[in-house]
């Protein structure tokens, strides 16, 4: 048996201010080792050039009126010749995974991103450790383009 619950009707929208505990709430499960970084939920852009893209668009994915996913896509200006938009912090809650919610989130962002923003191609980032994301992501046509190595100088 397992504790896993198995998620029913999935209802993805974007976020307003009325869903920043949701939000809040699964960011809280993320893995990735920016997760405690202190942000104003408007202005949050990880390791991206903020000067690159506009706004940050959350998408809610919501099962039985609870939240169950998120995934954030950054928007370039509206000005912008080839438009690249940025697909960062896709959460799953803990109890939902393995169940195809990811995908099904990211297939709306892809959608949302090539029919309602006519971005040219969208990037993303992901830990070199979480093969589970690197191949839904291989899966949805993403191409690897480089390896980036991070460094710090304790002090």
């Amino acid at each position: 048996m397992t504790d896993k619950h198995s998620v029913s009707r999935l209802f993805i929208h974007l976020a307003t201010p009325a869903d920043i505990a949701q939000i809040e709430y699964l960011d809280s499960f993320s893995a990735s080792p920016t997760r405690d970084i202190h942000r104003d939920m408007q202005k949050y852009f990880g390791s991206v050039d903020p000067s690159t893209h506009e706004r940050t668009l959350i998408f809610l994915a919501e099962s039985d009126g609870k939240a169950v996913a998120k995934a954030e896509l950054m928007l370039p200006p509206n000005d912008s010749l080839n438009a690249v938009g940025y697909v960062k912090r896709v959460i799953v809650h803990p109890d939902a995974r393995g169940q195809g919610l990811a995908r099904q989130l990211l297939e709306h962002v892809i959608t949302f991103a090539r029919t309602e923003q006519h971005l040219e191609s969208i990037d993303l980032h992901v830990w070199d450790q979480n093969t589970s994301a690197i191949q839904l992501y291989e899966k949805l046509g993403f191409e690897l383009k480089h390896r980036e190595l991070y460094y710090r100088l304790p002090l």
